[in-house]
């Protein structure tokens, strides 16, 4: 029997927000927008300045995905991140390619420089 996009997407928030949690070592686990249907934004909340896309799928939509993460936050006050796994694969990332000089665009982290730079990011905006 195939499993629900909705099932699986909240899934995958879930998933998503307690790897965050562990990764990071946080107090408070970040927790799942459920207003983002009604009003937008992004797909957890509780982890600032970072607006997380969360995507778990086989189909990989990166370009699709990244322009949805910048549509649905701020850029001025979040930073648009997408997480994102296929089945039976790890956690992959979307960060802005302004962190590497580029004007626009987005660039992808494995998981080990992802936890680098969202330490970088922290210490930048002394969170």
């Amino acid at each position: 029997m195939p499993i629900n996009p909705r099932t699986k997407g909240a899934n995958g928030e879930r998933e998503a927000a307690k790897w965050l949690q562990a990764a990071f070592k946080l107090e408070k686990c970040p927790e799942r927008n459920l207003e983002q249907t009604r009003g937008g934004g992004f797909d957890l909340i509780g982890f600032p300045p970072f607006a997380w896309e969360v995507k778990r799928c086989q189909t990989i939509s990166k370009r699709t995905w990244w322009l949805q993460a910048t549509h649905s936050c701020n850029t001025k006050y979040h930073i648009p991140v997408v997480m994102f796994r296929a089945n039976n694969k790890q956690w992959k990332f979307l960060v802005s390619a302004k962190y590497i000089g580029l004007k626009k665009g987005f660039i992808q982290l494995e998981i080990k420089e992802f936890v680098q730079w969202v330490h970088t990011v922290m210490e930048e905006h002394s969170l």
